[in-house]
């Protein structure tokens, strides 16, 4: 049986139209990137000849020159791009009736299963009824991936970023289910016999893995990822921050002056496939691109595809805030916060280059609050302050994280990388993990420089008694909290500056001046 999207496993609909020769499928073989031209026809011939892919299904869209997909005419907004029938998209479903993997696959995640899939598919070569398709995702050969890295180089090149520690675990996250599959089948020799299973190495698993990470598309109304021909072909760019519409992307994601076609995909139970539909108005040989469904940020995207977005425009960062335990009010605020759905322990937040969210605020100001009478006074919907010091303190804290982001990298300029990426003699993971590493820095340094204004009018409040700042007290306790991790290399400089003999004659006159120690 095969696999569907839907629920509803009803059989795929022909069109009228179908393509049925071979003509139709060499007209249409553009429509493919990064492979051989034997095998981007291949593929196409199969499409058409053989699952009946329809030509209107992908007359809007083809891949040509510098495999760059590109618009074959002017598009509205809403109008589809490419159309790939259900049963042409690979799911958990093609998964769970596999004769080979099924069993492995059970109660493992949608990516492990669909790895498993393509680990055997690969093994069978020629033999797969999926060959043709196959045959065009990409290996460890072609495409880098994070977790074929060594964890010290990991660690070496993405030093303070916060993808560092996430690239370790997932990769030694990969390593474990390996290790736990191979269990699996050393457990039942009867129903996985060794030799059945030669083909799942680790080196084999782990490449499937990366492959499926970078490829797989998620179908929100399915509710699925899917392996789907010729959309997985489509480059993936940064989604804009919610509620912002995708064709946001388009201007950034352009080139030779166009804005690009930026495509949205999912499942549309009406026509049975997964569509690609157009969210802005783009002309003729504009490239196309697709909005990451999944609203990730520079980082996730690296770790899902390798690749780094420089152009994101949705791009963001993790600040994760808490209630203080010790808070006389901790029960209160815990039980009020988790009422409204967030955690008292440990919540995050996106922070965007052009923008910091409300209820980031809120949380904190609510966080923060001392007096009972103050709780009731924190709005979630409004950018509302409970009070000067009240707001000081969250800003001194946000400024403070900020800080620390910057301090756990190697070197905390932007310069820094933007020379690392002119060097001529870098490798390409050296270049891409540049890119991440300058992104994050701007983003820490826009949220650096939106706190400070923020705070520009609450340091100096004016009062009865001029321009004295009313937090004066609070102020310095804060200064001298910001300038702690100065004081180690304060006091190195001295003591470089003592072995200079920089104090010898300051240190002379102060004996004459004071008389001395009374030896003379």
């Amino acid at each position: 049986s095969r696999a569907r999207v839907a629920t509803a496993r009803a059989p795929p609909r022909r069109r009228r139209g179908d393509a049925t020769t071979a003509a139709a499928a060499v007209a249409v073989a553009p429509a493919v990137t990064g492979v051989d031209v034997a095998v981007a026809r291949e593929l196409v011939a199969w499409l058409t000849v053989e699952k009946g892919l329809a030509d209107s299904s992908a007359k809007l869209v083809t891949f040509g020159d510098g495999a760059v997909p590109t618009l074959v005419a002017d598009v509205r907004a809403g109008e589809p791009l490419l159309e790939i029938p259900q049963n042409l998209a690979v799911t958990s479903v093609d998964v769970s009736d596999h004769p080979i993997v099924a069993g492995l696959a059970a109660g493992r995640g949608e990516l492990v299963g669909l790895a498993l899939w393509l680990c055997c598919e690969r093994a069978k070569g020629s033999l797969s009824d999926w060959a043709p398709y196959v045959n065009t995702l990409p290996t460890g050969c072609t495409v880098d991936h994070p977790l074929r890295w060594e964890e010290s180089e990991i660690r070496s090149l993405l030093k303070g970023s916060p993808t560092c520690e996430q690239a370790v675990g997932r990769a030694a996250d990969a390593r474990e289910e390996y290790a736990s599959i191979r269990a699996a089948i050393a457990a039942d020799a009867d129903a996985y016999p060794a030799d059945a299973y030669e083909f799942l190495t680790e080196l084999a698993f782990t490449d499937a893995l990366a492959t499926v990470l970078a490829r797989a598309v998620w179908l929100n109304a399915a509710n699925v990822y899917a392996l789907v021909p010729l959309v997985d072909l489509l480059p993936v760019v940064g989604a804009p921050p919610p509620g912002v519409n995708p064709a946001a992307a388009a201007a950034d994601a352009g080139a030779r002056g166009l804005d690009a076609a930026v495509g949205v995909v999912d499942y549309d139970a009406a026509t049975e496939c997964v569509a690609v539909v157009s969210a802005n108005d783009a002309r003729q040989t504009a490239p196309v691109v697709c909005a990451d469904a999944l609203g990730r940020n520079a980082g996730d995207l690296f770790l899902s595809t390798g690749r780094v977005n420089g152009a994101h425009v949705g791009d963001y960062l993790t600040f994760v805030t808490s209630t203080v335990m010790s808070d006389k009010l901790y029960a209160a605020k815990k039980q009020i916060l988790e009422g409204m759905g967030y955690s008292a322990d440990a919540q995050a937040f996106p922070v965007f280059a052009d923008r910091m969210p409300l209820q980031l605020f809120a949380y904190m100001r609510f966080a923060r609050v001392q007096e009972p009478s103050e709780l009731m006074t924190v709005s979630f919907e409004e950018d509302r302050i409970v009070s000067p010091m009240n707001e000081y303190e969250i800003l001194q804290l946000l400024m403070g994280d900020a800080r620390e982001m910057l301090a756990e990298y190697e070197n905390s300029s932007e310069e820094f990388e933007l020379l690392q990426l002119k060097e001529t003699n870098i490798s390409e993971r050296q270049m891409t993990a540049a890119k991440l590493r300058l992104g994050e820095k701007r983003l820490i340094n826009a949220t650096t420089t939106a706190v400070r204004k923020r705070l520009a009018p609450i340091r100096g409040i004016p009062t009865k008694q001029g321009l004295e700042d009313p937090n004066a007290d609070l102020l310095e306790i804060f200064d001298a909290i910001e300038n702690l991790p100065n004081k180690p290399k304060q006091m190195f400089d001295e003591f470089r500056a003592w072995a200079r003999g920089d104090y010898e004659d300051q240190i002379r006159g102060g004996g004459k001046g004071g008389g001395g120690s009374g030896c003379g």
